[in-house]
């Protein structure tokens, strides 16, 4: 599911991640899914009801390319998100391509970010065979 969410990528802000690095990329914070549509329709509100938790996952793109995934997974019931184990990777941007590796798979999967402010960004991503875009905004 992290692949999915991830559509490639996401992020959110705190002082480690604008921490000087000489980085200055758009996609450096902490990001969360906060919108997603099939066909023009937003799904959002049937991913939360059937992924809640996964779609609180937080995607952390760092100053030294790296990338953490902070997962939740299902608790006792389906809104008891619990902590889940964080994912890591790199990533890298090559004209708006956006790379991304992860650390325990060695896969890698690309995607074309387009940013429509500071706080959001879209990429469109293959899931269950149907195409999806999905909306990112910093935390």
């Amino acid at each position: 599911m992290p692949i999915l969410l991830l559509g490639i990528l996401s992020v959110s802000c705190n002082d480690d991640d604008d921490s000087s690095g000489g980085n200055d990329d758009l996609i450096v914070g902490s990001w969360k899914v906060s919108d997603a549509w099939v066909g023009g329709v937003s799904i959002y509100d049937q991913l939360l009801q059937n992924n809640f938790c996964a779609m609180q996952n937080i995607y952390k793109f760092l100053n030294d390319n790296s990338l953490q995934i902070d997962t939740f997974d299902e608790g006792i019931t389906p809104e008891n998100c619990v902590i889940g184990v964080p994912q890591t990777g790199s990533w890298s941007n090559n004209n708006n391509v956006y790379s991304v590796t992860f650390d325990n798979s060695g896969e890698t999967s690309s995607s074309i970010v387009e940013f429509q402010n500071d706080n959001t960004f879209t990429t469109q991503t293959t899931f269950q065979g149907q195409s999806v875009l999905l909306e990112f905004s910093r935390q």
